[in-house]
């Protein structure tokens, strides 16, 4: 941006150069003249006898607010120099000089013309400004987000490992099955985390990505051994936020456990198919296994087992959406609807 507007000043006014001087701040009511910076210069500089003069009278422009010029002595003879403010609305930032070919001299049209230059010149500036200490904010709180990310995956990794240690000494136990399905819920959420610790998944990401985090921690959890379990996971556009994504990631993975528990008992393989599309601006995620059907008549809702209920209350009040499931004719079929970002503020 500053290069542009010094190429463009000079370019208007056909000056052999052009600088931008930022003067800084004076603190405490002290008026002693710090040298202005140069923040950007084009064209031929010039080699001043006495930068004292110049400095003087950007120090004058930016205090009166008003534009001044000088016959200023350079080491290859004497040029006018142009000093205008570029000063907005809260603050004065500094000053464009002009250094003006041998003999110019303004005329009222083009002084108001200048006049404007400037005022453009320093609007960009300002909005230059305001761009980029938004972007280093957004920079900061992504920063932080993904250190939480990262914290609450480590933490969430920590207790499932803890448990795993338990039920490792206790697998004959009659609670252990529950012990794993906890552990397997536990590290769904880790692995979502882990997902969204990513700088360009901060926002959220698509469901088939939510599945396949699920169906790989799945295999170190869930599924027991002799048992294989192949998973089909179609490519997926629809992209939900980090709540909702962390959301489905439990509801899958309740949906993969119930599959494994009651679809695939007593068998050595099975299948489980997630598909994804929109239906009248909803999210409709479908979960399908080629296990036992559920009975005839069965209301989630009114189900007695854990897995169930955890199911259809995540989708009813986290999601603000509904959970159906069904015998289909080769299996179970589970169809979670929900309004993708509508999830976002439930408890």
């Amino acid at each position: 941006m500053l290069r542009l507007i010094a190429e463009q000043a000079v370019e208007l006014m056909d000056a052999e150069a052009a600088a931008i001087f930022r003067v800084p701040h004076r603190s405490g009511g002290s008026s002693r003249e710090v040298a202005p910076t140069v923040e950007y210069r084009v064209g031929h500089a010039g080699n001043f006898v006495d930068e004292s003069d110049r400095d003087h009278l950007i120090w004058q422009v930016v205090r009166s607010g008003a534009p001044q010029a000088i016959d200023n002595a350079y080491a290859d003879g004497s040029n006018r120099l142009f000093c205008l403010p570029l000063r907005s609305a809260r603050e004065t930032l500094g000053a464009l000089c002009l250094r003006l070919r041998a003999g110019t001299e303004l005329t009222e049209d083009e002084l108001g013309l200048l006049q404007a230059f400037s005022d453009a010149a320093t609007l960009a500036i300002e909005n230059a400004q305001l761009y980029q200490d938004a972007r280093h904010g957004l920079e900061t709180v992504s920063a932080l987000l993904q250190e939480m990310h990262h914290r609450v995956r480590n933490n969430l990794q920590t207790v499932a490992a803890l448990l795993s240690i338990h039920l490792r000494q206790e697998e004959d136990a009659p609670w252990a099955v529950h012990l794993r399905e906890a552990v397997s819920r536990v590290q769904a959420i880790a692995a979502v985390h882990d997902l969204l610790s990513d700088e360009s998944r901060l926002g959220g990401t698509t469901v088939d990505v939510i599945a396949r985090h699920v169906a790989d921690e799945a295999h170190g959890t869930l599924i027991p051994p002799g048992l294989r379990v192949e998973f089909d996971i179609a490519p997926s556009d629809i992209e939900v936020p980090s709540r909702q994504a962390t959301v489905l990631a439990l509801l899958i993975n309740e949906l993969v456990s119930n599959a494994v528990s009651h679809g695939f008992e007593g068998r050595d393989r099975g299948r489980i198919t997630v598909r994804t599309e929109r239906v009248n601006g909803l999210a409709n995620v479908e979960v399908a296994n080629d296990g036992a059907g559920v009975p005839e008549g069965f209301d989630p809702a009114e189900s007695q087992g854990l897995g169930m209920r955890i199911v259809q209350r995540l989708v009813t009040s986290d999601l603000r959406g509904r959970f159906d499931i069904r015998s289909g004719d080769t299996g179970t079929v589970a169809t979670l609807t929900f309004p993708v970002g509508d999830g976002e503020g439930g408890g």
